[in-house]
């Protein structure tokens, strides 16, 4: 055989079985995804437990507040939580007076407090330096919070003392008149989705290692001692980008605050504990999606690079910071797959077409990503009104 043939056979083969190490690296990861996924347990209801609803101060930090507040208020009052405290600014005051009317009898239940500006983590501070329970339920303005046992499931885990935030599971709140095919758009079919993906992967960084990226805020219950911190206030709401004060992936940072402080997490994933939100109904969801990637990219390049670093990181969950470095290298490794599948289509299209589902659905996100790593400094909320704070040096 010709030199020159031999040397195109070879990489055309050695482009098929790097191909084929792609492929085998997908199938192992779902293999390690199911193992985890199946070990999950979630914690039962105690017998005889030390909390119970009095003991939780809710915490709604909010702007441009939508009429199902008002639903999602019932839902709140009916689990009997200490107190709700609402926190909103003074454009948006009386519109939360408003929708709190129909509550007339549980008013002493009800505070609602407002901040300078429609920043969402100062806004949470001042909820914390008002809540009077030993445990702070921070809630968003759009969750429903329709199965009657989801607090005291998310409670069940602080039996242990070690654990200091608990989050359950959460999905689309979708009217009964939008169940319709007919009727629901693909923007809401896509952030249902989404939220279903999100909930199997939580549960595995959990099993895993003890870790996960993020608590989500739409309902997350802390030890109110973790939040009522100065050391906790200075970093949760001075975080800059350039000069501007940060508003967005607070919840993330509130994840790491948790473990930073020693204590454990927990997550129930389980219907008991299952949540509903609001999700939208058009191409603002895609703004949305892009402000979480944005923060969460933010924060995992802060945690790896500066603190707590990722020596770490690895050591105490390393499975979570391998999978959060895989996150950050996605645009990466996937654009190599891509190249590599598109050689071998040409060349050895029987293997390549073998593994093209794959690819196309990995292919989107890093285009996504490498958008989200050229406006990084972009922290604009995109879907409400924030106020921004720009501090002068």
């Amino acid at each position: 055989m010709p030199t020159g043939v031999r040397i195109a056979v070879d990489y055309t083969w050695r482009m098929a079985f790097t191909l084929a190490a792609f492929w085998a690296w997908n199938i192992c990861d779902k293999a390690i995804t199911s193992y985890y996924s199946k070990r999950y347990k979630p914690v039962p209801l105690p017998e005889n437990p030390s909390y119970s609803p009095r003991d939780v101060s809710i915490i709604v930090p909010t702007i441009d507040t939508e009429s199902t507040f008002t639903e999602c208020m019932r839902l709140w009052l009916k689990s009997e939580p200490r107190e709700i405290i609402i926190v909103t600014v003074a454009r948006n005051k009386d519109r939360v007076v408003q929708l709190v009317e129909p509550f007339q009898d549980d008013a002493n239940k009800i505070i609602i407090l407002t901040a300078p500006r429609a920043n969402k983590r100062q806004q949470l501070v001042i909820g914390v330096a008002a809540a009077r329970a030993g445990i702070l339920a921070l809630v968003d303005d759009d969750v429903f919070w329709r199965n009657e046992c989801v607090v005291p499931y998310l409670l069940a885990p602080f039996e242990d003392p070690t654990i200091g935030a608990v989050a359950g599971i959460q999905s689309a709140e979708i009217p009964p008149e939008r169940r319709d095919p007919q009727v629901i758009t693909a923007w809401e079919a896509i952030a249902a989705y989404d939220m279903h993906q999100w909930k199997g992967s939580r549960e595995v960084h959990f099993t895993a290692d003890g870790g996960c990226w993020c608590l989500s805020a739409r309902t997350l219950l802390i030890r109110t001692a973790i939040l009522r911190n100065l050391e906790f206030t200075k970093a949760y709401t001075q975080e800059l980008i350039g000069h501007r004060v940060v508003n967005t992936a607070d919840d993330v940072i509130l994840t790491e605050w948790v473990f930073d402080q020693g204590w454990n997490v927990s997550i129930q994933n389980l219907a008991e504990a299952e949540v509903t939100t609001n999700i939208h109904r058009d191409y603002r969801f895609a703004w949305q999606v892009l402000r979480w990637d944005r923060g969460n990219f933010r924060s995992f390049l802060g945690f790896i690079f500066v603190y707590p670093g990722l020596q770490k990181l690895m050591r105490r969950h390393p499975y979570t910071t391998f999978k959060m470095v895989e996150r950050l290298a996605r645009p990466v490794w996937a654009f190599i797959a891509l190249s590599v599948w598109l050689q071998t289509l040409r060349t050895v299209p029987w293997i390549a077409r073998h593994v093209w589902a794959f690819l196309v659905m990995d292919y989107v996100g890093p285009v996504v990503d490498l958008y989200i790593y050229l406006t990084m400094s972009n922290d604009n909320w995109l879907t409400r009104a924030a106020d921004i704070q720009v501090i002068k040096k």
